[in-house]
């Protein structure tokens, strides 16, 4: 499995300078619902639009598949599946973020649903970039006027290590019932992050 995927989702919009760090043409384009008119404004073509449209009126488009409101799955998630099904393994969620939390949240639980699928997400807008990951080491260049919030997904973060950062940690574990990793910030140079356990969320935040 191989291949980029673009979702974009009717959360807060994203500006094109945003999208733009990240989506290529290589990307397949999905939109989530109302996400479309977030693509239009953003002129990006769609190669498929899915979902319910209980939040915006279903567009004429020729790749529209309609779903019922009442179903399991979020509109995002089944754009998450759509994207597995045609054989993406790197994923770009924008517009999902705003509005309701809940609705932030089940996003972030979609980014759960891509690793537990072999897959790797990262939802994007203006002012924050969040990830999960799982074991591993990772690194995340300076970037002014943005913060790096660090917190435990699963129960438990094991092993956590934090070099290059402002507050660095050599061993820590990490509880989903405390924020000890909220607010750290790479000021210079790179941070290197590993962990030996669990399932990390990573935000990167503008203050």
């Amino acid at each position: 499995m191989s291949g980029k995927c673009a979702i974009f989702c009717g959360g807060d919009p994203v500006s094109s300078g945003t999208v733009s760090l990240d989506h290529t043409d290589e990307h397949i384009n999905i939109a989530a619902d109302s996400g479309y008119l977030l693509a239009q404004r953003l002129g990006i073509s769609l190669d498929l639009i899915i979902g319910d449209f209980d939040s915006a009126e279903k567009p004429q488009f020729k790749n529209v598949k309609v779903y019922p409101v009442e179903k399991d799955d979020t509109d995002l998630m089944l754009a998450v599946k759509e994207g597995l099904a045609r054989g993406c393994d790197s994923f770009v969620i924008y517009g999902a973020t705003g509005g309701r939390l809940d609705h932030t949240y089940a996003a972030i639980q979609s980014l759960a649903y891509l690793l537990d699928h072999g897959a790797q997400g990262v939802i994007v807008s203006d002012n924050e970039r969040i990830e999960l990951l799982d074991r591993g080491e990772y690194f995340y260049p300076a970037a002014e006027g943005m913060t790096l919030s660090l917190f435990a997904f699963s129960d438990k973060v094991e092993g956590l290590t934090v070099h290059g950062a402002k507050y660095e940690a050599e061993d820590v574990e990490l509880s989903s019932g405390f924020p000890l990793g909220v607010s750290n910030s790479v000021s210079d140079g790179i941070a290197e992050i590993g962990f030996k356990s669990g399932r990390l969320l990573a935000i990167r935040s503008k203050l």
